[in-house]
């Protein structure tokens, strides 16, 4: 089965639907989904910035959070929080497929349950083979935005480089425990989550605990097992659990020929959170306005002005933020514990509830950097990090 479109878009997640719903508008679209229902299964932790939930997903939102607390290896608690909201709690079914439905609201024809087999840029047009139940598909496309996630076969077929990190993650869905719904806790250390952390978010009538690891041999479902030993967690029950992978940091490119990268195919996801929701529909919002601008002007617009804008976007703020978490895995679990105490400074403390941004971290650089004489006798490769 033969189909012709202008733009194909691999990926039925956020990046892929935001993409394919932008360029539908006044262009011939198709977007595969591997899966039959988009956001399933999940693999997300689906806590959410603000500025990553667009307004028609807002249905989506289970609870707000305000504030964190950051547990040390040592028994040391941080606690930062604001006024207001700092992050949304969603349902990533509901809010997958409200995403998706508004990109075949826009125009978009879709082709779920079929797994991409291969991917090749011909010079003159993509040509994409689906394994699809029943029949074999063949897709042709003047360009292709690859939304496919860590494992892309849109990444491998532009030549561009992996991610330099991949992280491992492991989640579980508890009843029982008595939380703050205004607050997520965060979990530090070697015995935790070596390589990055655990994490406790109140999502309304259950409890999402996981972590992420990096640079281990043991699965993450062994490290998980030990935080859900923690007193917090003593009388509570599984639901469900899932597994999922994060790629991090980030490459020169995201373009390739006709082919654009989004999300976690092109590396897009916060190297200190491991979130990719917004950097993910914001880099899609660059890659379609630069897709359609290019197929209404090919000789006019280059698709490798994409580059320019994510950089821009959020580009420098994913490398530095990849350079702080580099000196992150330096540190010994009496480091983590000091630093959190340093961090503790009333002063401190206030600048960051004031001034924190989940998405742009590095924006408390300047200020951060106040304390240069603690943060030098500290660590001296933090200062080069948030220069």
């Amino acid at each position: 089965m033969p189909v012709r479109s202008e733009a194909l878009v691999i990926g039925g997640g956020p990046a892929g639907s935001i993409a394919a719903m932008n360029l539908a508008v006044d262009h011939d679209v198709v977007i595969v989904e591997e899966h039959d229902s988009p956001g399933e299964p999940v693999q997300c932790a689906g806590l959410v910035t603000p500025r990553g939930v667009p307004d028609f997903a807002r249905e989506s939102i289970i609870s707000s959070v305000r504030g964190a607390r950051i547990h040390s290896p040592l028994g040391f608690v941080l606690t930062i929080e604001s006024k207001k909201p700092r992050a949304h709690v969603v349902d990533r079914r509901i809010f997958d497929s409200l995403l998706f439905e508004r990109a075949l609201s826009a125009g978009a024809v879709p082709v779920t349950g079929s797994r991409v087999r291969t991917v090749r840029d011909e010079g003159t047009c993509i040509e994409a083979e689906l394994d699809t139940p029943g029949k074999d598909c063949h897709l042709t496309a003047d360009v292709l935005i690859g939304a496919d996630g860590h494992r892309s076969i849109c990444r491998q077929a532009a030549g561009l480089r992996p991610p330099k990190q991949v992280l491992h993650g492991f989640q579980t869905e508890l009843t029982g425990v008595e939380s703050d719904p205004d607050f997520v806790d965060l979990y530090i250390g070697s015995k935790i989550a070596p390589g990055f952390f655990g994490w406790s978010i109140p999502a309304g009538d259950v409890t999402r605990v996981g972590l992420c690891t990096w640079g281990e041999n043991e699965p993450p479902s062994k490290y998980l097992k030990i935080l859900l030993s923690r007193p917090e967690f003593a009388n509570a029950s599984q639901i469900s659990r899932s597994a999922g992978r994060i790629p991090v940091g980030v490459g020169r490119s995201a373009v390739s020929g006709r082919i654009m990268l989004v999300g976690d195919a092109a590396c897009h996801a916060k190297p200190l959170s491991g979130g990719g929701v917004y950097t993910g529909i914001r880099g899609a919002e660059l890659c379609s306005d630069v897709a359609r601008r290019h197929l209404d002007d090919p000789d006019g617009t280059s698709l490798s002005d994409y580059d320019a804008l994510w950089r821009e976007a959020f580009g420098q703020e994913l490398s530095r933020a990849f350079r702080i978490r580099k000196v992150f895995l330096t540190l010994t679990d009496r480091k983590m514990d000091q630093a959190l105490r340093m961090f503790d400074d009333p002063e401190v403390r206030a600048l960051i509830e004031a001034t924190g941004d989940i998405d742009y971290p590095s924006a408390l650089s300047k200020n951060v950097l106040k304390l240069a004489p603690k943060l030098a006798k500290f660590s001296p490769q933090l200062i080069k990090s948030l220069l």
